[in-house]
């Protein structure tokens, strides 16, 4: 089978124990605002344009019809002719265009994981399947962890808990660690801030402590938007009830990284937010109640 991604990062720390290597997809049925992966959200493939680098060399002026240069030797993109085609990005000497999305079997996917295996081995890790969204393409991320685990490779999955029961229960058999989002508890306040509803989310997650599965809460927290008090006070609670079912609690810091990334899709900027760090010992004293164990992103 295929899978639509847009990277495979090796030597991450923070994606799991041990050395991983992360499977990043395309696709996710969420639009969260403060999104660090915004070249996940749309399942087709998109040009990441990264205009201040741009030299103005036009050697990919005669390869693309969505180009034109301006008579300040500035590069233009015009995304309503764009087709993703990607031979701006192998011309282009300075990575200024970058294609995010492509086809791979997962086969060939695996063949790229399976390199590391000895890191794996000595440090504890394995393989990762993020995104977007691993449930947005459910058949092809079973098979590829079916196939990792066939080689001894150990396998985690981050996800917003948006898939279908029967999705989570067979990845569970697998023996796949969940790191599973958990951005908010008030119905209102969640569907604003990702265009969904967290019943569904909160339902995967229920049904897939009852099985025993692992599973590592993931809170991304951003000032302003899901760390009010009462937001706080529901999530400890949230927390609290479950307690016992899941192995700790990772509050992850909101950082800007994903607004270059937008400026380079062409999408719109949103409204500054500040750096989570700072409120982190705020949202860990506020959680504290809870009595589950506790650990900051990057900590």
């Amino acid at each position: 089978m295929t899978l639509r991604i847009f990277n495979i990062q090796k030597f991450c720390l923070h994606d799991g124990p041990g050395i991983r290597t992360t499977v990043f997809l395309k696709g996710c049925p969420l639009g969260c605002l403060w999104c660090h992966n915004p070249e996940s959200q749309n399942p087709e493939p998109e040009l990441l344009f990264v205009g201040d680098k741009c030299t103005g060399c036009g050697l990919c002026l005669g390869l693309c019809g969505a180009r034109s240069m301006g008579i300040d030797r500035t590069l233009r993109l015009d995304r309503t002719k764009c087709v993703a085609c990607g031979r701006c990005e192998a011309a282009c000497p300075r990575s200024v265009n970058a294609l995010r999305g492509y086809d791979a079997e997962t086969d060939e996917i695996l063949c790229a994981v399976a390199r590391d295996i000895p890191f794996y081995e000595t440090s504890g890790g394995g393989m990762t399947v993020s995104g977007g969204e691993p449930a947005a393409q459910p058949a092809g991320v079973l098979e590829l962890i079916e196939k990792a685990r066939e080689r001894g490779i150990s396998c985690a999955m981050e996800t917003a808990g948006v898939g279908s029961a029967d999705f989570y229960r067979r990845a569970a058999e697998l023996g796949c660690l969940f790191l599973f989002d958990l951005k908010g508890i008030d119905p209102e306040k969640h569907l604003r801030n990702t265009g969904v509803g967290p019943e569904k989310i909160h339902s995967s997650l229920d049904m897939l402590i009852s099985r025993g599965a692992d599973i590592v809460i993931r809170m991304p927290l951003v000032p302003g938007y899901n760390d009010s008090k009462e937001d706080l006070r529901l999530m400890a609670d949230f927390l609290r009830e479950r307690r016992g079912g899941f192995l700790y609690a990772e509050i992850m810091p909101y950082h800007s990284l994903g607004v270059e990334k937008l400026r380079g899709l062409g999408r719109e900027i949103p409204a500054p937010i500040p750096d989570g760090r700072a409120f982190a010992d705020r949202w860990r004293g506020a959680l504290a109640s809870s009595g589950a164990q506790l650990r900051v992103s990057g900590t």
